[in-house]
């Protein structure tokens, strides 16, 4: 099946959600009659990446600013809008960074809580955001679309999960530091090897505060791991057809998920050897 996509890659404006959503509009306006399948937008596009001003920017999911944004975006192309990400508030104070995912109606269809949560110093998204526990997968047109937020790709087993459920294309939305770019192409691309997936990878680019600033290069890697087609640190969109062919035929010919261990047993016996000098 071929499948139409168009990344975009914005700057988002902290504290100035109106002025980030005219920003996207502008960079959409060339793409209108490109008619894509699938829209994908990075991590909090509409926020930017500012751990400390999550909670204050968070959004009901019933009168969502961005999602009713993203609402207009999937009816005026007639796509489907995998809407990267918005700080969710639930009842309790509980607070979640999720991916809206809307029909070319305009409904919101499902969304996908962020399984991991970055905890490095300076960033803590775990203070202010709780974790998902349920994995998501798109079925579109019979390709499958497996769900996932910038640090998740640190953890392969999230992948494997999905591999084993028939994934064909991974998404990956993310705010990603430009000072980690060889753990960005790294980790993408082995994810995408060892599943036999496709993988898309949306970033953020642009200053996010002080000295921080986001690493762009969105992605389309193919089940090789190799890279179709790239943006730089540039803020604009990309629009890029992949064949999920490519996924299926590389399975049949060189059947390694069919290969794995894991589909027969639930453990290893792992014995640990002394050695003594």
């Amino acid at each position: 099946m071929k499948l139409k996509i168009l990344l975009v890659q914005n700057s988002a404006i902290i504290g100035n959600k109106k002025a980030t959503f005219n920003n996207v509009e502008t960079l959409l306006e060339q793409y209108e009659e490109g008619k894509p399948d699938l829209i994908i937008f990075p991590e909090v596009w509409s926020i930017g990446w500012y751990c400390k001003n999550f909670q204050d920017e968070a959004e009901e999911i019933e009168n969502s600013e961005t999602i009713s944004f993203l609402k207009n975006v999937a009816l005026n192309f007639n796509s489907t809008v995998i809407g990267g990400s918005f700080i969710c508030k639930h009842p309790n104070n509980v607070y979640k960074n999720t991916c809206p995912v809307i029909d070319k109606a305009g409904k919101l269809v499902t969304t996908y809580d962020k399984m991991h949560l970055f905890s490095h110093i300076g960033s803590e998204e775990n203070k202010f955001v709780t974790t998902g526990d349920e994995l998501k997968i798109l079925n579109l047109n019979g390709t499958k679309i497996g769900l996932s937020i910038c640090y998740d790709i640190r953890f392969p087993e999230l992948y494997r999960e999905y591999s084993k459920h028939g994934v064909e294309v991974f998404v990956n939305m993310a705010a990603w530091s430009n000072k980690k770019p060889k753990h960005w192409a790294v980790m993408h691309k082995a994810r995408a090897i060892e599943n036999q997936c496709f993988m898309i990878t949306v970033d953020q680019t642009g200053k996010i505060v002080d000295d921080e600033y986001n690493l762009g290069h969105s992605m389309i890697i193919d089940p090789w791991g190799e890279t179709e087609e790239m943006l730089h640190e540039e803020e604009a969109c990309l629009l890029y057809e992949i064949d999920t062919y490519k996924a299926k035929n590389l399975r049949q010919n060189f059947p390694l998920l069919k290969d794995r261990r894991d589909e027969n047993t639930k453990y290893f016996n792992v014995r640990e050897i002394k050695l003594y000098e």
